[in-house]
């Protein structure tokens, strides 16, 4: 019996949200903004995101010695407003009618699904992985916001600065969601990544690691605690694995639907540190130049700073923009029907100061 075009929609729409929840667990960054409740789905009014960044108190304070003193009032204007806009991006793929014709049953339905469909999303997770960690924009979705500040991203035809600087914060210049870094000229204080660099990991590998973190993990608010994710290139990460020696403890990706050895990870101080593939990557493709980020790349991350949202509303028309499934089209004169992933997503921090960055770590 032919599979109908209908039936692999169907079933692709009871596994996509199992398989989008695979994803934020393969990819440590989004599984914990998930998991902290910093999701908002299609709760935007118009195309782009405003949130507020506070880099200071509001008020004064005044000490009263004899009861006199005139109180200080008023109001310090460090509260301004950054923006981001999230991407549309659209993973289509083709399945010929041959093949739905020749099928016979649940057992070849599976075989579809996973020589279509399956690979698909693999592939478009892939892709935004590559984006975030490495902003590999060659793969088609260079609007996705990439933490590397060497590289751009164009959510909405203009292209914005990756998140990261590889300098000290006194030196950063670039404008992220649209506010001017501390070193810029009239640039907002308190808007900068930490930074350090190694000189190599033997000589003060560990101890650079630990002062960048050290200077994250204090910023921001008292309730969204220290630096709790690591993500780094692989020799990088290898370095501190050789240099803990006999001290390693191996910790793991945890879920019901996650498969065992998914990604594994190692503790450092409070925080986890996985590897990071598409770090690697980008290194070796040449996506990274300034700061010695070409010898290694560490992103330290506070997670609770961290929030992605999503657009649209009608699951069967413009989908809600998580990795949703849409289809099936049939492809005029051509014996093929066609079905889309559809991603609107986008990802914003709102205390940069609280996250930071170091290079040089790949170093022996």
């Amino acid at each position: 019996m032919a599979i109908n075009p209908d039936v692999l929609a169907t079933a692709l729409q009871d596994l996509a949200p199992g398989y989008s929840e695979l994803f934020s667990l393969w990819h440590p960054l989004m599984e914990r903004i998930v998991s902290k409740g910093n999701i908002d789905r299609a709760s935007l009014k118009g195309p782009f995101r405003e949130f507020v960044v506070v880099t200071d108190g509001p008020g004064t304070v005044t000490q009263v010695l004899t009861g006199s003193e005139v109180i200080a009032g008023g109001r310090a204007q460090n509260a301004r407003r950054g923006d981001t806009f999230a991407p549309r991006l659209i993973y289509a793929f083709d399945v010929p009618g041959k093949d739905m014709a020749e099928a016979n049953g649940e057992n070849d339905l599976a075989k579809i699904i996973k020589r279509y469909p399956e690979l698909a999303l693999s592939d478009f997770h892939e892709r935004i992985s590559d984006q975030v960690a490495g902003g590999n924009s060659t793969a088609g979705v260079g609007g996705f916001l990439t933490l590397n500040g060497d590289q751009n991203y164009n959510p909405q035809g203009t292209a914005r600065n990756g998140v990261f600087e590889f300098a000290p914060p006194a030196t950063q210049v670039d404008t992220v969601f649209n506010l001017l870094k501390t070193g810029g000229a009239g640039g907002l204080a308190g808007w900068h990544n930490q930074f350090g660099q190694v000189t190599s990991f033997a000589t003060d590998g560990r101890a650079t690691m630990r002062q960048a973190y050290y200077a994250a993990s204090r910023q921001g608010s008292k309730t969204s605690g220290p630096v709790d994710l690591l993500l780094g290139d692989e020799t990088s990460y290898l370095n501190y694995i050789d240099d803990l020696d006999d001290q390693v403890r191996v910790m793991k990706v945890e879920g019901d639907k996650a498969p065992p050895q998914l990604r594994q990870g190692i503790p450092f101080m409070e925080a986890d540190f996985f590897l990071e593939q598409s770090i690697s990557d980008g290194i070796t493709a040449g996506n990274f130049t300034t700061g010695g980020s070409n010898n290694g790349v560490i992103y330290m991350l506070k997670t609770d700073t961290w929030h992605i949202y999503t657009l649209g509303h009608d699951s069967g028309m413009e989908t809600k923009g998580d990795f949703a499934v849409r289809g099936p089209i049939r492809i005029p004169e051509q014996d093929m029907w066609r079905y889309e992933y559809v991603l609107n997503m986008g990802m914003y921090c709102d205390q940069l100061r609280a996250n930071g960055v170091v290079t040089g770590a790949a170093i022996p």
